[in-house]
């Protein structure tokens, strides 16, 4: 290497020295060959703030209860979570109880088996990291009862519920759940003693005739009579028409049967000529079967008690008037029947006008559907002024019927409601204890497109020439001979849509090629003949005739 080349090597390695040297002193040159800091991590943090479940009282028996979901912060890193009792979820996942991980801002929801006894509470404890956390549920008491508990279906509604002659039932607005209230019925049980009420109830979509009992155990607490406090006037038994000793106010009556023989249990009517009022003794909260009765009169009016046996006659009657203030006030309410369609559901509701408080009223709604005939499907008591009847897909009639009680016990009633579904026309009878107010209203399902047509029902009488038609209400009177045929012709029934027809006869489907249905004359009775095209007209729609067929 000559001395040129020499000096040309010594200049690039000065000049390849100065660059580095600037580089490491941070001076000038490409930042892409810039050195990184180190710097120390954040340690790792898997212990999460702090979480908890809301507690869950009066659920029902032996079915999974899930809780609200909690987001989980304060944690850095994934951290272990673990369950004991039951079941976790993240973010909606799948629930489990094998262990695994969670990370920050994951929610988690967990979930439980219920227990199978009443007022019986279970526990899940979910860990993450190191914070534990409890679930707690505790089932419902033995005067609640779910529908799903009945049924497979966790969606079951109680369809009927019949009240029972001492204390009430309630339903929620959903119809799922169903809570027997004693009120005072039982205030004669002493403490220790244990008594059982039964009541039979069906679900929605079920067999109309399914049944199922719901029985209700009531135990006797210690407690004051209201008459501990009061003048108790005690009375002889006398007899109707008879001039009526005057019970005054705040007083308290005594009436004593024990010394009579034969008897077995009291009957009640209120009023000059009222019916019998079995459930005014269930308010009251005496035994109608015990022979000797001290009871507060609840309002004004004229009350007859009777001691009767079984069967016969009752042995002796105590009849007096109470000089207690009346109670009655005016109901000022009205039933909204909120609108829809088919696949709607159906919302119910009664509003006070006035704005009164209706803290205390109770809601008995009575609904009947029209396939055909009238069937009662829901008959209910509520304490919410609501009710949410199941989605509907197909077009149908419900006649409702609602009763607002302000729960004043007046000298009337004992809910009770009977009905009867003859030719489309409902017959409904409504008693009930207290001030009420009974309302109605109807309501058609409808498609809106829909260009359905009833069909026209047309019926002959072998023997009889007139063709009778025109869906009146008014029976048809036929005379015939006793042990003789009646034959009906429906062979002229016709339908604008061209559906084809089925014919029902007091309910019941009849099929024959002619059309033309006989029946031996027996008796006097009646016959609702009705063509149906599968879909459910309203009762004014309703292509029926009705027949009263009497027998010489």
């Amino acid at each position: 290497m000559n001395g040129f080349q020499m000096n040309r090597w010594k200049v690039k390695i000065i000049l390849l020295t100065a660059l580095l040297t600037l580089a490491g002193c941070g001076g000038g040159g490409d930042s892409s060959i810039e050195v990184p800091k180190n710097e120390t991590p954040a340690p790792i943090d898997t212990s999460p703030e702090a979480f908890s479940f809301e507690r869950k009282t009066e659920q029902a028996l032996e079915t999974l209860i899930t809780s609200s979901s909690v987001n989980i912060t304060g944690i850095n890193s994934s951290s272990p979570i673990s369950v004991i009792g039951g079941e976790y979820s993240i973010d909606g996942g799948a629930f489990s109880a094998v262990s695994s991980t969670v990370n920050n801002q994951q929610s988690v929801t967990v979930r439980l088996l219920s227990s199978a006894s009443y007022s019986t509470s279970s526990d899940v404890m979910l860990t993450i990291g190191d914070v534990s956390e409890t679930f707690s549920v505790t089932t419902h008491s033995n005067l609640t009862k779910f529908a799903h508990e009945l049924s497979t279906d966790l969606d079951a509604r109680y369809a009927v519920v019949n009240q029972p002659t001492k204390g009430r039932v309630i339903v929620s607005a959903d119809l799922k759940k169903l809570t027997y209230q004693a009120m005072n019925a039982f205030d004669y049980l002493q403490e220790g003693e244990t008594t059982q009420e039964t009541i039979q109830v069906t679900l929605l979509g079920e067999e109309e005739n399914t049944t199922y009992d719901l029985s209700f155990s009531i135990s006797g607490r210690s407690n004051s009579s209201v008459c501990d406090d009061r003048t108790v006037i005690s009375l002889l038994s006398n007899e109707v028409g008879q001039s009526l000793p005057h019970i005054p106010e705040e007083n308290c009556v005594r009436i004593d049967a024990s010394n009579l023989s034969g008897g077995n249990s009291w009957s009640i009517w209120t009023g000059e000529n009222g019916g019998a009022r079995p459930m005014m003794l269930s308010v009251l909260g005496v035994d109608k079967t015990d022979s000797t009765l001290t009871l507060l009169p609840p309002v004004e009016g004229q009350y007859n008690l009777s001691w009767c046996p079984t069967s016969g006659e009752c042995i002796a009657g105590f009849h007096f008037y109470s000089d207690m203030p009346e109670t009655k006030k005016a109901l000022d309410v009205s039933l909204n029947v909120h609108s829809f369609h088919p696949e709607d559901e159906i919302y119910l509701s009664v509003t006070e006008d006035n704005h009164a408080d209706t803290s205390g009223y109770t809601y008995h709604w009575i609904i009947h559907n029209w396939t055909g005939e009238y069937n009662k499907f829901v008959d209910i008591f509520t304490t919410e002024n609501k009710l949410k009847l199941p989605i509907s897909s197909i077009s149908n009639n419900y006649d409702i019927t609602v009763v607002v009680d302000d729960n004043i016990v007046q000298l009337d009633g004992g809910f009770s409601s009977v009905s009867s579904g003859l030719y489309g026309k409902i017959k409904l009878n409504i008693n009930t204890l207290g001030n009420y107010k009974t309302l109605s209203d109807f309501v058609a399902i409808r498609d809106l497109n829909s260009n359905k047509k009833a069909p026209n029902i047309v019926v002959m009488i072998d023997g009889d020439a007139t063709l009778y038609q025109d869906n009146n209400a008014i029976p048809i009177v036929i005379k015939a001979i006793t042990g003789s045929q009646l034959t009906f012709d429906l062979s002229e029934t016709s339908d604008e849509n061209g559906d084809a027809l089925r014919y029902y006869i007091n309910g019941t489907l009849y099929e024959s090629s002619t059309n033309r249905f006989s029946f031996s004359v027996t008796a006097s009775t009646y016959y609702t003949i009705c063509a149906s095209d599968g879909f459910p007209w309203t009762s004014e729609e309703n292509p029926c005739l009705l027949f009263d067929v009497i027998a010489q």
